[in-house]
């Protein structure tokens, strides 16, 4: 495959196409690397990546935070540890480059305690006095000439760091509405100097970056530029960005990464945001690499979900569309996806599945360190080490086949226990097979495939089907239970709940008949207003109840706008800060913001959250088997990320 062959960036060879794109991860301690960092970074390195892409190196910290844990490169203190870095990375084979960055407006984010964390209390700077599109941004400062020059000034500091931590090459983020991408874009930058107006003007900041970069480098020294692919309407044409990329070669890029977006999603259904959400599909900005690499010669990078498989990564290729592709999300989730892909053992890497909640809403939305739904290991790479050959080898029970149950099966049987994963349904998948069923979600059915696979290629006995008996454990005798039998529906205490037209969204997402028209929604979680796509798909007249401010709390918030965005197409009515007071037989009655309506109702669905299922197992257990775990949903109702973890960490210490 082309994917697998050498390349070179300017002097730069690396041993394949794959590079690991720029991500945030919050594993920095106060600008320096920490070994949960280092260790984060060799283990995609081990896997087999070809470059890594270190993101971001803030040049003026705090004021040009992109993060509140962000990393530094605005002090020689932060060299040393940086080296080891690049020493880890290197034992593997793989290069690595770390992205110079100015986060400017985007900085200016206002925590839930109304404090600017990001920037430690500062007020961010612009160009103009605009500040980023996202709801809870103040109004930056706008950046006097003299200010200009002194941060011009710290970006080529910043690069003469870089060589000496001994990294391969140096990265710029022109991208995302970062500062530069700020002072390139007339949707940004208003100014009226000489930094501002028309495209010669606010090209000239970027410019005297990379030539103040390249005077501290020389010329040999590799210089990748990431940037938009493309801007909302007021911003630059895909002829500017054309422009923009060929500008860069001719001052000695030598390559560049293309991206889109500006970190967070907006109500704007024509522009694709930074981080691709789960209902978009694969490759959907492949268009805006081809549009660069029609006006320059030098090594196109293609990014931003990508990878529907590895075979459309060797596509894009094989058609001229990029010459390089990066993947962020895909590696967090399978660090050895280069070597699985390499080896042609497909159906052994991890896909995932772009729900967004470990690697950016706990990094941007809760500034948490990163995580990963489907991967347990991913930001906890030390603690690998200890999951060891069990020294006891245990007959175990693993009752429940959802997402759970299966992590905690495999890895038991991956320590070497004698593992059994009872279902009493007649598949594995458990609420996934329910979560994939909604518009959009299509990206969960091959992680469904992925588990299932690799149940079958382990130890694991499998019964399904079957519910657990007394005397089944009684004939088996085995030393572990492992509970996880997952949750069910809460059903709310309202007056006329159980009236026969009533019914629960899982119900509805595993097939069950709404045959009438007018349909309300009890529940405007994420599971509330999935199911009110579902059924508005379906030509039913949607209304969703609330009782919260805001509807779907618990998505990621680029996730989110994309389903707001489908609701409102679909014409649902979405009704906040209501609450259901009684169901009669043909209408709800609610108070909505003290008023007192009716609601006319044919069906009634119930999403209101979910509660571990009462499985009744324990009296079956008791004096029967000596440890008994429980794990996922029958701890405490949550998502995917917690129940994959739980299983992980339990079956990791038996």
């Amino acid at each position: 495959m082309k994917l697998f062959e050498s390349c070179r960036i300017g002097s730069l060879e690396l041993k394949n196409r794959i590079i690991m794109a720029p991500i945030s991860c919050n594993f920095n301690e106060e600008g320096f690397v920490t070994d949960r960092m280092v260790r984060f970074f060799e283990e995609r390195a081990r896997g087999g990546v070809g470059l890594i892409t270190i993101g971001d190196g803030i040049v003026d910290t705090p004021v040009g935070n992109n993060v509140k844990d962000c990393l530094a490169i605005d002090d020689d203190k932060y060299i040393q540890p940086l080296k080891g870095l690049a020493k880890a990375v290197h034992a593997h084979g793989a290069k690595i480059i770390l992205q110079l960055s100015h986060a400017g407006r985007r900085a200016g984010r206002v925590s839930a305690s109304g404090f600017l964390d990001v920037t430690r209390g500062k007020i961010p700077v612009a160009p103009s006095a605009i500040p980023h599109p996202v709801t809870g941004q103040v109004v930056p400062k706008e950046l006097t000439s003299e200010e200009i020059v002194g941060i011009i000034r710290d970006f080529g500091k910043a690069a003469r760091r870089v060589i000496d931590a001994g990294f391969d090459g140096v990265g710029l983020q022109c991208a995302h509405m970062y500062l530069c991408g700020q002072f390139l874009s007339p949707w940004a930058n208003q100014r009226t100097d000489a930094y501002g107006g028309n495209f010669e003007r606010r090209i000239k900041f970027v410019l005297e970056v990379i030539a103040r970069i390249r005077q501290e480098t020389g010329t040999g020294y590799p210089l990748v530029v990431r940037m938009n692919g493309e801007e909302p309407a007021g911003g630059n044409s895909l002829g500017d960005i054309r422009e923009i990329a060929r500008r860069f070669q001719q001052e000695g890029v030598d390559a560049i990464h293309v991206s889109v977006g500006f970190g967070a999603a907006t109500k704007d259904p024509n522009f694709i945001p930074s981080i691709a959400p789960m209902r978009l599909p694969s490759g959907c900005t492949v268009h805006l690499s081809e549009n660069i690499k029609r006006a320059v010669s030098i090594p196109v990078i293609a990014v931003n979900k990508i990878l529907g498989n590895i075979y459309d990564a060797e596509n894009l290729i094989q058609k001229g569309k990029a010459d390089l592709i990066a993947l962020g999300r895909p590696l967090i989730a399978d660090p050895n996806l280069p070597i699985k892909a390499s080896r042609g053992q497909v159906k052994d890497i991890r896909p995932c599945i772009y729900c967004c909640q470990g690697c950016i809403k706990k990094v941007l939305e809760k500034n948490a360190p990163l995580a990963c739904s489907i991967n347990p290991e991913a930001g906890f790479e030390s603690e690998k080490q200890v999951v060891l050959p069990a020294v006891e080898k245990r007959k175990v029970l693993v009752v429940g086949g959802g997402p759970a149950g299966m992590q905690a099966a495999l890895t038991a049987a991956m320590r070497g226990h004698h593992v059994t994963l009872i279902e009493k349904d007649n598949r594995l998948g458990g609420q996934l097979n329910l979560a994939s069923q909604p518009p959009g979600k299509q990206d969960i059915i091959p992680f469904i495939s992925y588990l299932i696979n690799q149940i079958e290629k382990s130890t694991v006995t499998v019964v399904k089907g079957r519910a657990l008996t007394a005397e089944w454990l009684d004939a088996a005798k085995f030393d572990v239970v492992i509970i996880a039998t997952g949750s069910t529906a809460a059903i709310p205490v309202i007056p006329g709940i159980n009236s026969r037209r009533v019914i629960t969204g899982r119900e509805v997402l595993r097939g069950f008949d709404v045959n009438g028209f007018k349909v309300a929604i009890i529940g405007g979680g994420q599971v509330g207003c999935e199911v009110a796509e579902f059924l508005a798909e379906r030509g039913k007249e949607i209304t969703v109840i609330e009782r919260l401010p805001t509807i779907a709390n618990e998505m990621p918030h680029i996730n989110r706008v994309s389903l707001e965005l489908a609701l409102e197409r679909l014409k649902v009515c979405i009704l906040t800060q209501t609450k259901v007071l009684s169901i009669d037989d043909e209408s709800l009655t609610v108070d909505r913001m003290g008023k007192i309506e009716n609601i006319l109702a044919d069906e009634i669905v119930i999403a209101v959250g979910a509660q571990p299922a009462n499985d009744g197992i324990d009296d079956m257990l008791k004096n029967r088997v000596p440890d008994v775990f429980r794990v996922g949903d029958q701890v405490k109702a949550q998502g995917i990320l917690e129940a994959i973890r739980d299983g992980y960490l339990v079956a990791s210490r038996i």
